[in-house]
């Protein structure tokens, strides 16, 4: 989807951003720079020198920040020379059990960066390239480690040409695994703590396809000699989880948000429906474009049909005409010399190689990961926290596609949660404003985020702080009485 699900997902112009694709670089931002020192593998430590790893991936001085982290690659896959690049942050709290949380970007091709540095990370960019210290970071209490997820986003790459993952279930599952079995070696006491990875857009189908991944490893790992992951939950923010039952949902949201009229959303339900047809067929690459002409517009070569009757080239918020400038400025601050050398990055280049990850994985595109968050939710030992969260104002995975599938989801909880009324959420009991909906039901909670579009984090930081901090604390939401009682 645009390099956001490029970051998210991507296509009438070159800037603009397709909420699947936030987080692919500006083109003329992707270059490498030179003179910028040599790029760090850490895999060659392991696993005799993993202390020294850790020394030797302590990010350089950056002006403007001055607390601890530490980045570098990891190979992830020796055959076809897969090296990812990761940024962890330990807890600014500097407590020692603060839970672990891994964000990947969506696209598929967007690097994690843009979540770090236009959302939740520890700090944003000012339009002159200067470090600001965010107070709504998710980093505050939390450890975090952002991927460049799968090779290809960001600084991750391949060495072979035909490296690319072509699918999330087994490739781009098994290169993450690969990752975090080499990040526990490097820093073991995060053993102690739980994990809770969480994405959006794309990466609704990287993080429920990467947790059941860890799920069915843990079960047999004891006897194996790898690392047992402590797997707490995951969170999925507008999240491409399960498209054949999604997409049906795009007429009468589009219509009911007043961006088509009745002819047009004929269209849109034609669109939808031969979408949906070629994914009965098996023909996943013909799902792709069609969908592509209507929404993402990533390969189709002209305005996609979405411009075409709203005039706007931001689909991440329906208040938006185009995506925020700011969005690009973590591209030009990453590819500073001084950065890269801080980074462990050398001239790894930057985003170059995003369309190539896309395009790899556009059969993948239409597959759905339900039964990997269906075995997420059965899970009893463990009894996983699932969090799925929508922005309210958002249209590329807007909250009806969520809310349309949802009900279809197999689980022990599914009929309590069909009957499940929502809360009315504030931030405070006492604040006036209200910061969303929710319904909750055991370790399952699904929220809908108040003026928020599919950048939530972005577009209503106070409020995604509270929900990912109730998410991983298990605090609930205020619950209303039963109208009907």
């Amino acid at each position: 989807m645009r390099s956001a699900l490029i970051a998210c997902f991507c296509a009438v112009v070159v800037s603009a951003r397709n909420p699947l694709h936030y987080g692919k670089p500006p083109l003329e931002h992707q270059h490498p720079i030179a003179d910028a020192g040599e790029a760090l593998n850490l895999s060659p430590y392991l696993p005799k020198n993993a202390q020294k790893a850790q020394e030797d991936s302590l990010v350089g001085p950056l002006p403007g920040w001055d607390k601890k982290s530490y980045s570098g690659f990891f190979t992830t896959e020796a055959v076809s020379k897969k090296n990812m690049f990761w940024w962890y942050f330990p807890a600014q709290s500097g407590n020692a059990d603060a839970p672990l949380v891994i964000w990947l970007q969506g696209g598929p091709g967007g690097s994690s960066l843009f979540g770090l540095f236009a959302e939740m990370g520890p700090f944003g960019l000012s339009s002159d390239l200067k470090l600001l210290p965010r107070n709504t970071s998710w980093n505050v209490k939390s450890g975090m480690l952002f991927i460049d997820n799968p090779v290809g986003a960001g600084f991750s790459y391949t060495g072979d040409t035909d490296g690319y993952c072509t699918d999330t279930k087994d490739c781009v599952s098994a290169n993450l695994y690969s990752l975090l079995q080499q990040f526990y070696q490097v820093f073991p006491d995060q053993l102690k703590v739980p994990l809770f990875i969480t994405g959006e857009s794309y990466g609704g189908h990287y993080v429920p396809g990467i947790s059941a991944y860890i799920h069915k490893k843990n079960t047999v790992n004891h006897n194996k000699g790898e690392v047992v992951i402590p797997l707490a939950g995951m969170a999925i923010g507008d999240g491409w989880i399960d498209p054949v039952n999604m997409l049906p949902g795009y007429p009468d949201m589009v219509y009911n948000m007043g961006m088509c009229d009745e002819q047009e959303k004929l269209v849109i339900e034609d669109y939808c429906n031969r979408t949906v047809e070629h994914i009965k067929e098996g023909n996943m690459a013909a799902a792709f474009n069609v969908w592509d002409q209507m929404l993402n517009g990533d390969i189709w070569p002209y305005a996609n049909y979405f411009h075409n009757i709203t005039g706007s080239n931001d689909y991440d918020n329906f208040l938006n005409t185009n995506a925020p400038a700011s969005f690009d400025y973590y591209a030009k601050y990453v590819n500073q010399p001084f950065v890269r050398k801080a980074l462990h990055v050398g001239n790894t280049p930057f985003g170059t190689n995003a369309s190539d990850c896309e395009m790899a994985l556009v059969s993948d595109f239409m597959a759905t990961l339900k039964p990997e968050l269906e075995t997420m939710l059965q899970s009893t030992t463990p009894h996983y926290k699932v969090l799925v969260y929508s922005g309210q104002l958002d249209v590329i995975i807007g909250a009806a596609l969520t809310e349309r599938f949802l009900p279809n989801v197999e689980w022990q909880g599914q009929a309590a949660y069909n009957k499940a009324h929502k809360a009315v959420w504030r931030i405070n009991p006492s604040d006036v404003e209200v910061a969303g909906y929710a319904r909750t039901v055991g370790n399952f909670s699904q929220v809908i985020v108040r003026a928020a579009g599919h950048i939530v984090p972005g577009d209503q930081p106070e409020r995604a702080l509270d929900m990912i901090t109730r998410f991983i604390e298990g605090t609930g939401y205020e619950h209303l009485p039963n109208p009907k009682a």
